[in-house]
């Protein structure tokens, strides 16, 4: 029974010098990895969000424009509302969301070489012209027409064309993100 006493004495001291010995990295490693917590926010709300309780706002939505070498964005000025919430929560970050479901053009914008460049000049120009911390792309979905829109088998490729044109449009301190599915 003494030797059972001593083995658990012994478990549990080695488990608190661990803990003692491993918490400052365990604590740096969680403020390091903070929580991220985006909403996005459309265009026909009324409602404003309390950026209190957020670290990311998605704008929802811009579309690939009829000529396919630009954004056209719904709400123009529910957009610039929505930035300018980052003047009293500096810490707030607003992306312009492009898409959406029924949002088209895609395919046929990302097909062509000069509309990609195109679009993605136009990316960094509103992303300045907004204040925009970011671009998040919401194609829904490459090399599918589910949602109504055009495809091409060449969507998949050509989506990884789009996004490096816009990385490289809007430089590597701005957020590029995607919306996308499992499937």
């Amino acid at each position: 029974m003494e030797s059972k006493l001593k083995s658990i004495l012994s478990q549990t001291f080695t488990v608190l010098l661990l803990t003692l010995l491993l918490y400052p990295s365990v604590s740096r490693a969680r403020a390091k990895n903070k929580k991220v917590v985006i909403a996005y926010v459309t265009s026909w709300s009324k409602v404003m969000p309390d950026p209190t309780y957020l670290t990311h706002i998605n704008y929802a939505f811009a579309h690939v424009s009829d000529s396919f070498d630009g954004l056209r964005i719904d709400n123009e000025s529910r957009l610039k509302a929505i930035t300018d919430l980052k003047k009293a929560h500096p810490h707030l970050k607003v992306l312009l969301s492009v898409g959406g479901w029924g949002s088209g053009r895609f395919s046929e914008m990302a097909a062509d070489e000069m509309n990609r460049q195109k679009f993605a000049k136009d990316c960094l120009r509103v992303v300045r012209e907004f204040n925009l911390d970011g671009i998040d792309i919401d194609w829904e979905y490459p090399t599918n027409s589910s949602a109504g829109i055009s495809s091409s088998l060449a969507d998949t490729e050509n989506f990884t064309l789009l996004m490096h044109d816009i990385r490289k449009a809007i430089g590597k301190k701005r957020l590029l993100t995607l919306a996308s599915v499992a499937s």
